[in-house]
């Protein structure tokens, strides 16, 4: 008689590995923060720090920069990791400067020369 053996491997109960964990959702911006200081001939450091509503700054954020009277470079920049974006005004007159992000969130304030 031929006997044949099966030769079952023992196995423990195997756990299929974790899933991949994705990218974190994008902190979403609540409101914007607007700053200007003036410097030498007409320039105006311009700020706009993008805050989520814990009041973080949010990273990777479109600013669109506008004035009334003047110059502004750049039109458009992203926020840092600070949740920070600037640009560079130039205006000799009585103006407003004005950032807006893509959800609607604007803020703008008046340049006022000098009068020194």
């Amino acid at each position: 008689m031929l006997a044949a053996s099966l030769l079952v491997p023992a196995c423990g109960a195997v756990e299929p590995p974790p899933p991949p964990t994705g990218p974190t959702l994008p902190t979403n911006p609540t409101s914007l923060v607007l700053t200007a200081s003036s410097g030498f001939n007409q320039q105006v450091a311009v700020s706009a720090r993008v805050l989520s509503a814990d009041g973080q700054g949010v990273p990777n954020v479109a600013v669109s920069f506008s004035i009334g009277a003047g110059t502004i470079t750049p039109a458009t920049a992203l926020t840092d990791s600070t949740g920070t974006a600037s640009a560079t005004a130039i205006t000799t007159a009585n103006t407003t400067v004005a950032a807006a992000i893509g959800n609607g969130i604007a803020s703008s304030m008046p340049l006022l020369q000098s009068t020194d």
